[in-house]
């Protein structure tokens, strides 16, 4: 009998032993669920997190963008009424057109009249006051005479007006000229006034600050 209650004893014992050790590994087992579970939503909220601020930066990003493109769309409306309370101006894909008609130089010359020197001060004036600004001087001419002649005297108009806006301090790096004849007509070269058109130098002001890098040679004028 005594054995047997022993025996009976040790089973016992055996019996919850092994139910404290199975409580034990479903404890352990339900504590590292939990600890799964918490480090997933803690990976959840930091993911989330991670997305909100670079859904700012992105917002951040767009606001920046649009504050300087609104900042260049201002400033080149400014610079075309300030130009054009000048010399006729337009603004174009390249940026803004001064035209200097061909009233502003002696006839079949490339001297340029008074009158000339005191519009293109005002405008050396308005560039040298926005740095970065850049211009592309375009002399143009009608279609009577050779065109050796017409190519001269376009380039020479051209270069006057640059060796011009550099002595009134414009950067030289910022100015570049260029003659193109008679290749460029805005209007027939059939009638008096037609040619009186052709018979011009056109300033090209563009920049980033005013939303245009294009330096590209002038387009067509039907392009422009």
């Amino acid at each position: 009998m005594r054995q047997e209650a022993e025996k009976a004893a040790a089973e016992a014992s055996r019996q919850k032993q092994e139910a404290d050790q199975a409580r034990a590994a479903a404890l352990a087992q339900q504590q590292a669920a939990q600890a799964e579970a918490e480090k997933a939503a803690h990976e959840r909220e930091a993911a989330v997190a991670q997305q909100r601020a670079a859904e700012a930066e992105t917002e951040k990003a767009r606001q920046a963008t649009a504050q300087a493109e609104a900042e260049k769309a201002q400033l080149r409306a400014q610079l075309l009424a300030q130009l054009n309370s000048i010399l006729q101006t337009r603004d174009s894909a390249r940026g803004l057109i001064v035209n200097m008609s061909d009233v502003l130089f002696d006839t079949g010359s490339y001297t340029l009249k008074p009158g000339a020197r005191e519009k293109l001060a005002k405008i050396s004036g308005i560039v040298l006051a926005h740095p970065g600004l850049t211009l592309q001087i375009e002399g143009h001419t009608d279609s009577v005479g050779s065109d050796e002649f017409n190519q001269q005297l376009s380039e020479r108009r051209a270069g006057s007006v640059r060796d011009f806006l550099a002595d009134q301090g414009v950067p030289a790096s910022g100015i570049t000229a260029r003659g193109f004849g008679k290749t460029q007509p805005v209007a027939s070269n059939d009638t008096a006034e037609g040619r009186q058109r052709n018979r011009r130098v056109e300033l090209v002001v563009n920049g980033e600050a005013i939303g245009n890098t294009a330096t590209a040679s002038a387009a067509p004028a039907s392009q422009q």
